[in-house]
């Protein structure tokens, strides 16, 4: 829980980022609001793609596209400044509104993951957990090939 006096809020986007072992890392945010909101911001394209690219590193979102049930695939691809695309895409063994999502995911290559071209493969989950009255952290672990 987060110490915190009265009725001041948790810290709204408080991250933090834990190397869990020499293949796992996890980071994990505490926002300000329920659980399904959250949630779907993770999983509903048009609103990941008001995030998930960092405007900070000149980069946008040049699709985004999922089918959020477990067996679904998703696929984001963000376009840099150069035009140069990468490609993020996944398949979600689990889905649990709105405690969170896993699955398994691919980056850097044309093919989704498990395909051949997907150059890096990781098992990945998103849950999503209440801390205190109005607060939530959300997680993304990211583990190496071998765990999946």
């Amino acid at each position: 829980m987060i110490a915190r006096k009265g009725s001041e809020p948790a810290p709204m986007n408080q991250t933090t980022m834990k190397i869990e072992s020499d293949r796992e890392i996890v980071i994990a945010r505490i926002f300000n609001g329920p659980a399904r909101i959250v949630f779907d911001a993770w999983t509903r394209p048009e609103l990941v793609r008001r995030w998930w690219a960092p405007k900070s590193h000149r980069v946008s979102v040049a699709s985004c596209e999922a089918d959020v049930r477990a067996g679904g695939t998703y696929r984001y691809v963000l376009r840099l400044e150069t035009g140069a695309e990468i490609g993020f895409s996944g398949q979600y063994t689990e889905v649990t509104p709105p405690q969170g999502a896993g699955g398994v995911q691919g980056a850097g290559g044309e093919g989704r993951a498990g395909e051949r071209g997907a150059r890096h493969r990781r098992c990945a989950a998103a849950p999503v957990e209440d801390v205190e009255k109005g607060a939530v952290r959300a997680r993304k672990q990211r583990a190496a090939p071998s765990c999946c």
